[in-house]
């Protein structure tokens, strides 16, 4: 059944098995770990034929996952929007409403009177103006109000982050990549080791049977077992535990917590919820509809309150149905201008929400549990295909050895 009982092969081939199995160990690692991240999008024939890195591939399904706890737990919109004071924001946009009110009203006159408009003194235009321009900072506060109230309403959060990052791919990849760094150099080294290890018992089944098929066949093992247990021991045990005599192991992701709350927490606020992300999500997300009608009620009740017994004579003037089409070319004009002039006020949004520190602080006080969940869910249902392709790999692996020390010896 065995080619032989005895070790029969010449020595460099017994020297050469655990130095090849940590090396498929190693590599296998490697492999691993790029294509859990490359290519960014999927190369080769639609759609089956190539591949696409597993995170970049479920985008969606990765961001939401990983997004769960942070919207749930840890940035909650209501705290942060509590953060934001109107009357601070307000002065903060006092330049930008300053130069819109001018052009508005300038914008809204021509339109809808223009003969009068033009026969006006300098004098009269500025009063209409400054009118106007004494009336924005109310409406502002107003609006921020409205806006308080009916969060839930106008500003999805996780929203925000999910589109960020499935628009952006590279920047999911870095968000597992720095919450995981150290977990995946790990296991990479821990290939080799694992490797050298099932490359000794690989060394006597081979010696005493003298059966080619045991290396890739080891290989196999190699590859696959070994991905396996590194990818455990990322995660388990939660807590430090004696795993061996004299060797106690707690999981990367919870022994290195710290460090992973800080790299974690700088790019979530640099790179992903950042005020202008907060703002484009207002102003184009799937609540913006709604978001955009408080605004626009809020305008025209303001022009209502400030034309005050006057609005009789302006409808005479007017006309009724052009008056209502005048309030809304104003709100028009004023959401128009609305990206421009709230990005005068980033510095004082971030400096305000502080999104950074307050992911680092609710993150110390996350249970074990919903800690792990930033990042285990997402990796959970496709560990098996890490599993499979670093047991594919070394039984490749093993083959080619076979090809060689049968090749050599011949």
């Amino acid at each position: 059944m065995f080619g032989s009982l005895s070790f029969h092969e010449p020595l460099w081939v017994y020297i050469s098995i655990p130095v090849a199995a940590a090396l498929v160990g190693w590599f296998t690692k490697i492999v691993a770990v790029k294509m859990i991240f490359y290519p960014i999008e999927f190369k080769g024939i639609p759609p089956y034929l190539g591949w696409q890195g597993q995170i970049p591939s479920h985008a969606a399904k990765m961001a939401s996952i990983a997004m769960d706890s942070i919207t749930t737990t840890v940035l909650k919109p209501d705290e942060l929007f509590a953060r934001i004071d109107p009357d601070e924001l307000t002065r903060e946009l006092e330049g930008p409403l300053h130069e819109a009110a001018e052009e508005i009203v300038d914008g809204i006159m021509v339109e809808y009177q223009p003969r009068l408009w033009a026969a006006l003194p300098a004098a009269a235009k500025r009063a209409v103006i400054a009118n106007v321009e004494r009336r924005a900072p109310t409406a502002t506060r107003n609006m921020l109000t409205q806006l308080s109230r009916n969060l839930d309403q106008v500003f999805d959060l996780k929203h925000v982050v999910v589109s960020n990052l499935v628009h952006d791919k590279r920047v999911l990849n870095r968000m597992f990549q720095e919450a995981a760094g150290d977990a995946f150099k790990f296991l990479i080294r821990s290939g080799f080791y694992f490797g050298f290890c099932i490359g000794l018992i690989q060394v006597t089944v081979f010696g005493i049977t003298g059966w080619h098929l045991v290396l890739p066949l080891f290989g196999l093992i190699t590859g696959g077992l070994t991905d396996y247990i590194a990818l455990t021991m990322i995660f388990r045990p939660k807590q430090e535990k004696w795993i061996a005599p004299g060797i106690r192991w707690q999981g990367l992701f919870h022994n290195r917590r710290e460090q992973i709350t800080r790299d974690y927490s700088a790019l979530l606020a640099k790179d992903i919820i950042t005020p202008v992300a907060i703002l484009d999500s207002l102003l184009t997300g799937p609540m913006s509809d709604k978001f955009y009608e408080m605004i626009r009620d809020e305008i025209q009740k303001t022009i209502d309150e400030q034309t005050g017994v006057a609005t009789q004579l302006i409808v005479l003037s007017v006309g009724s149905r052009k008056y209502t089409a005048m309030k809304k070319s104003i709100a028009e004009r004023v959401i128009e201008k609305m990206p421009e002039a709230s990005y005068q006020a980033q510095a004082y949004a971030a400096e305000r929400l502080d999104i950074e520190d307050t992911i680092i602080e609710r993150m110390r006080l996350m249970d074990i549990n919903d800690y792990e969940n930033l990042l285990r869910p997402a990796f959970k249902d496709d560990e098996w295909i890490i599993v499979a392709l670093g047991a594919t790999l070394g039984f490749l692996f093993g083959e080619i050895q076979v090809q060689i020390i049968t090749h050599l010896a011949s």
